[in-house]
């Protein structure tokens, strides 16, 4: 694997995680579903707790596409990954409701986010290329 794609790769991921919400106390990505695992976890085995948070499941899938999008040599798993990172943003961010509310926080990484995935998925697919090509 060449380091251009290691480092495409590693940017795209760290560019993920990076992107700020658009509500009005929007907060990073990673910090989001760091939150939300806690929340889940202290529910889960909290005594007290009236209700699960299950929205703190869905930092497993996001981190399983994240090393999916780290480790795959395959366009099209790449493209998959990227496609469902990309959705799942929308939600967290709260895009939908708050598209009005979009500033400089989360339109540079997540513009960061997208160049770099689609550099990744371009180079992995000219490498497959090339190898039947050979």
């Amino acid at each position: 694997m060449s380091i251009n794609l290691k480092v495409a790769r590693f940017i795209a991921m760290i560019s993920f995680l990076l992107i700020f919400g658009v509500q009005e106390n929007g907060v990073p990505t990673i910090a989001l579903l760091l939150i939300y695992f806690y929340q889940f976890l202290n529910d889960l085995f909290s005594s007290m707790a009236f209700g699960i948070f299950w929205e703190g499941l869905s930092i497993i899938p996001v981190f399983f596409l994240l090393i999916l999008f780290l480790i795959s040599r395959n366009y099209k798993v790449l493209l998959g990954c990227f496609v469902l990172l990309l959705v799942y943003q929308v939600y967290v961010t709260g895009l939908v409701n708050n598209y009005q509310n979009i500033h400089s926080a989360f339109l540079l990484p997540l513009t960061v986010f997208v160049i770099s995935s689609i550099y990744v998925i371009a180079i992995v697919k000219k490498q497959k290329r090339d190898i039947k090509v050979s």
